[in-house]
């Protein structure tokens, strides 16, 4: 099959689940921009807030991920009763995972009080932390649902809930930032506020579509018993894809706390840029995701050729794609920061970052992609240590040296995230293609 072909199948697959990856983001851009508009000590609190709370949030979203791939293969062997069995089991694991996220955040954020951050930033964003880490337990019950659709290759309807979820987000946002209308002005809080709500009605609207519509029937569900096995196989792909993603968003969100040492305003420079490269780099993960998809599929079917095919196809539209983002936030740069702020210092530091992420476009993105499609060969373990070895062996201790040392400040950082990003995005390619060199000997040997 030729690769345009690939593209004809890949792109109706991924784009939903492109948009569904947005929307993740989208809860946390509406709220960079709209508390922006209370000043800068609020935005540099959400700054704050969000790099303490990403750092679980995308934790569980890799331990979500380790669905996928088993709900996947048994789609490509026509084996519905164990997708299913798979949901019951992960929705066990995904439960669990929300109350250690809950947890995490709160000894991180603990931890963050101490690394000398202004208190007025600290104490602004306490009240908006604890009500977003309430929400962890809808959105892991979420991704369960989610994961499980995807898998059997249904990326619309996730996409659709994930929208209406997140456009009542900014509907709420709105009102309880602000106090439209009716409504009390609870300003950062109420951005909180929003992002809970608009995390129980997407946990409602999925698992009442997979339990009504026919996706899984409920008597089976609850008939399936949870079992040790089942869990560990859950975990022994889910926990290496937590930490993967942990590895990366851990060292961005020590990036915000090693620029939080230069100020506020460096820092919410720092929100500013790394709102609008989340986007592109969540756009990625669903190309990851749908790699993931495409590759478990095919491996299900023994299709060794076919799981190669896929992922060159989704790397090719990864490069393209973040070769357009790219472009988009060199030529914008000084014009896409007010849309967060009207400070001028914050926006000029804001638009220097983002010279630094049109250089790192390409190799976040090839990254995520390379990430997922790892995880449709069912191949976690050593892309979780070169992850590791990226950020905490490389990018984190030259982030301190070029931001502190040498003096370049928050450029210095994001420069040295920027080399992470580039040594994992080529480590990790290198090893799917070897990986799939592997399979397709061993499937050849069995024929012979």
């Amino acid at each position: 099959m030729r690769i345009d072909l690939q593209w004809r199948e890949n792109i109706p697959l991924a784009l939903p689940v492109i948009v569904g990856q947005i929307g993740h983001i989208a809860a946390s851009v509406a709220d960079s921009m709209m508390v922006g508009a209370l000043g800068t000590v609020p935005l540099a609190a959400v700054s704050l807030a969000s790099s303490i709370l990403g750092v679980p949030l995308v934790f569980g979203i890799g331990m979500a991920y380790g669905l996928t791939p088993l709900v996947a293969h048994a789609s490509g062997q026509k084996r519905p009763a164990k997708a299913v069995r798979w949901l019951k089991n992960a929705t066990v694991v995904n439960a669990a995972t929300s109350l250690f996220m809950f947890f995490f955040a709160w000894a991180l954020f603990a931890f963050v009080q101490y690394t000398g951050q202004e208190p007025a930033v600290v104490e602004e964003a306490r009240a908006y932390l604890w009500v977003v880490m309430a929400s962890y337990v809808p959105f892991m019950l979420f991704m369960a649902a989610k994961q499980f659709l995807e898998g059997q290759g249904d990326t619309k309807t996730p996409m659709r809930i994930s929208l209406y979820g997140n456009l009542g987000n900014i509907g709420l946002n709105a009102l309880l930032i602000y106090g439209w209308w009716v409504f009390p002005s609870w300003g950062i809080i109420g951005a909180g506020i929003a992002t809970l709500v608009a995390r129980i009605y997407m946990m409602v609207a999925a698992w009442w579509y997979v339990l009504r519509r026919g996706k899984a029937d409920p008597a089976q569900w609850l008939a399936v018993k949870i079992s040790g096995p089942a869990l560990r196989s859950l975990l022994k792909i889910g926990l290496p894809s937590g930490f993967q993603y942990i590895f990366e968003v851990s060292a961005f969100a020590a990036s915000a706390w090693i620029i939080g040492t230069f100020g506020a305003k460096p820092l919410a420079a720092h929100q500013v840029a790394i709102n609008l490269a989340s986007i592109s780099y969540m756009a990625a993960t669903g190309l990851g995701a749908a790699a993931t998809i495409r590759i478990g599929q095919s491996m299900g079917q023994k299709d060794v050729a076919g799981a190669r095919r896929a992922g060159t196809s989704l790397f090719g539209l990864t490069v393209l794609f973040m070769l357009f983002t790219g472009l988009v936030f060199f030529v914008f740069r000084n014009y896409l920061p007010f849309a967060y702020t009207d400070d001028l210092v914050v926006a000029e530091a804001a638009a220097c970052l983002l010279i630094v992420a049109t250089l790192f476009q390409v190799s976040d993105g090839v990254q995520a992609t390379a990430l997922g499609a790892l995880r449709g060969i069912q191949d976690v373990r050593i892309p979780t240590a070169i992850t590791f070895v990226a950020y905490y062996v490389v990018a984190l201790p030259l982030e301190w040296y070029l931001g502190h040392m040498l003096g370049y400040a928050q450029v210095g950082v994001w420069t040295a995230l920027a080399v992470g990003l580039t040594i994992s995005a080529v480590w990790l390619t290198t090893r799917f293609y070897a990986g799939m060199d592997r399979r397709a000997a061993k499937l050849a040997a069995k024929k012979v």
